[in-house]
């Protein structure tokens, strides 16, 4: 066809009859371009390729934690392992080891349940980790790390929202900014409280004066969500916690005794000392921390007890 006469008139596709506008050098309605076969389609681009699925390998699972009263077992492989393709039999994966460790909850809502830790240890938490707490609103979703070294049991935390709380043994030393745990109730050690030296020339704010006895020193309570609660402060030497009798008492509370803890100033803080005997005053682990047996570890509401298999 003349380019002057497709240039100036309608041309009517000679594959489809539809009249298309003068100068159109391919149909509009299939496509076919004037006095040429049509051009071959087009193989799309940034298209997935399809990939068959490979058959399955079946794997044993991978076990870190088990109820103490059995080891779970792992899968059947078979003789000689799993075949790969085009290769030797992968060697069969090589059973659990159960380790020594076992973790009892002894409170809260999970009393009574018992784990066998693996040769390796395992993590704890509310959706990920071996021993799982899905209804405690105080457990993240990573929580801790109990892991075995060379025979040796540790917990860490993993920068979970509420921590990890250890029974102390005896005392222990918090530094300024500590918290710690007396049965349900959170505090803080606020630590000296200095005087503003007043700059010279100016007024100084009123207030009462600074007990002759000493440096003051203030405690604090944590409520649920990081509110403040009760605090106190104090140039006493010595500030008794409990549920009665106490310098600081929370009445009628079953978890306290009735002079649970003590907290006395010392140069590197304050000396904290459990007077509650089987009840346990915890504090916030700040670093991997280990256990031995009967050590006493909360996380959330929950309470767990370090135990060794017989």
């Amino acid at each position: 066809m003349s380019r002057l006469l497709v240039s100036q008139l309608g041309v009517v596709c000679p594959s489809c009859d539809v009249l298309n506008a003068a100068g159109a050098v391919r149909c509009e309605a299939c496509g076919k371009a004037w006095g040429s076969a049509a051009a071959p389609a087009r193989k799309p681009t940034g298209a997935t390729p399809v990939v068959s699925p490979a058959a399955p390998v079946a794997r044993p699972p991978a076990v870190a934690a088990s109820p103490s009263s059995a080891v779970p077992r792992s899968a059947p492989t078979p003789a000689g392992g799993v075949p790969r393709a085009g290769g030797a039999p992968r060697p069969a994966a090589p059973a659990p080891v159960p380790s020594r460790y076992i973790l009892s909850v002894s409170a809260g809502p999970a009393r009574g349940q018992r784990f066998r830790l693996m040769a390796n240890g395992c993590s704890v938490g509310r959706q990920r980790g071996a021993i799982l707490f899905p209804d405690d609103p105080f457990v993240s979703s990573h929580h801790a790390a109990f892991r075995i070294r060379e025979g040796q049991l540790t917990v860490k935390d993993e920068d979970s929202v509420s921590g990890v709380y250890a029974a102390i043994s005896g005392q222990e030393v918090l530094v300024p900014g500590a918290l710690f745990s007396v049965g349900p109730h959170v505090l803080r050690y606020v630590g000296p409280l200095l005087p503003r030296s007043a700059e010279p020339g100016k007024p100084r704010a009123y207030g009462a004066p600074i007990p002759h006895a000493g440096g003051l020193w203030g405690l604090e309570e944590i409520l649920v969500g990081l509110r403040p609660g009760r605090a106190v402060v104090t140039a006493q030497p010595a500030l008794t916690l409990g549920s009665s009798g106490a310098d600081l008492v929370f009445a009628s509370d079953p978890q306290l005794a009735p002079r649970h803890c003590e907290l006395t100033p010392v140069p590197q803080g304050a000396l904290l000392r459990d007077l509650s005997g089987t009840l346990g005053t915890f504090v916030r682990i700040g670093q991997e921390r280990p256990l031995k047996q009967g050590d006493r570890v909360r996380i959330g509401q929950q309470t767990l007890t370090v135990e060794l298999a017989a």
